[in-house]
């Protein structure tokens, strides 16, 4: 999105002086947490979910400028504009961004904590990760070409995500796995994604209620950290996604 075609945006949607006051302000500074948001119910339903599932680890998260494990790091980055309802509305205004509603929040905070325990086990070094993933070092593609119905992974995020990298098929497994009510052994009866499933399985029951390897370390871009203003920001975004 160009300048002009940002500003036009703003003013077709009529943004009032503190709308426009927020747009100026460095995100650093506009003082976002999860605590007492709605992001706070997800996380604390998260958190349920894996203790009824047998896993006592629960990843730290945190406010960053979009949904993510960094790399090897067994913490959540949630996109700080989820803690601001009305902050939500209006970046998906002014940018197309797919804010996700409260059902695509849980599911994405599930295939986060795929990575999350994969990570925290380091699960990825493991041969038996590796022969039914694929190599954890493998180069992401962000232009990946997936196979529709592919009965070789699970579904659970769209664009059938499991097959973006190996880490991604864990992730999606992993989700797929914890979902309350999915009946995984059902619905991937005699398929080649079942195996990926039971060794998820097999995982949390030998790993559940052991202490993890690692807890956290360096993070990707902490809201604390984000220094642009958040029409800056929105711009950028914006022409990094097209």
């Amino acid at each position: 999105m160009s300048v002009s075609e940002f500003g036009e945006a703003a003013n077709k949607i009529n943004l009032d002086r503190e709308q426009r006051k927020l747009l100026s302000s460095k995100i650093s500074e506009l003082s976002f947490t999860i605590k007492d948001t709605r992001l706070e119910a997800f996380v604390v339903q998260l958190y349920q979910e894996l203790e009824r599932a047998g896993i006592s680890f629960k990843p730290k998260t945190y406010l960053s400028d979009e949904w993510g494990c960094p790399n090897r790091v067994p913490v959540i980055g949630i996109p700080f504009y989820l803690a601001e309802p009305k902050l939500s509305g209006l970046i998906s205004q002014l940018t197309g961004i797919d804010v996700k509603d409260d059902e695509g929040v849980i599911m994405i905070l599930r295939h986060e904590a795929g990575h999350a325990f994969n990570y925290a086990y380091h699960l990825y070094r493991k041969p038996e990760w590796r022969l039914l993933f694929g190599r954890f070092s493998q180069p992401y593609k962000a232009d990946y070409k997936p196979i529709p119905f592919s009965a070789e992974f699970v579904h659970h995020l769209p664009r059938w995500y499991a097959q973006r990298h190996p880490d991604d098929d864990f992730a999606e497994t992993f989700a797929v796995w914890l979902t309350p009510n999915s009946e995984w052994q059902k619905r991937y009866s005699n398929t080649p994604a079942l195996a990926k499933l039971l060794y998820v399985d097999k995982m949390a029951r030998k790993y559940g209620r052991q202490p993890p390897d690692i807890t956290d370390g360096k993070l990707d871009m902490p809201v604390q950290e984000i220094t642009m203003a958040l029409d800056e920001w929105i711009k950028k975004r914006r022409r990094d996604t097209n």
